[in-house]
């Protein structure tokens, strides 16, 4: 897990809430493939509604929160 924009690749994952049409999480949480791969071997489960998405599939309005947030670090 990462808690600072200035490491979040747009390779990396986020828990996404299809009720609210948004992150689960802080939009600073974000997974490497490999976390998400270790949180699925440990059974981590999703509730109802939820998927792992990777930032890339996120709707364009959300990508471009987060290229907004990723621009402030460079």
């Amino acid at each position: 897990m990462l808690n600072e924009f200035k490491n979040i690749s747009k390779e990396d994952y986020i828990i996404w809430d299809n009720k609210n049409n948004a992150p689960k999480e802080a939009l600073d949480i974000v997974y490497h493939y490999t976390s998400v791969m270790e949180l699925i071997n440990n059974g981590f489960k999703l509730y109802e509604g939820e998927e792992i998405v990777r930032m890339t599939d996120l709707p364009l309005k959300w990508q471009i929160l987060f290229d907004a947030e990723l621009e402030k670090y460079k």
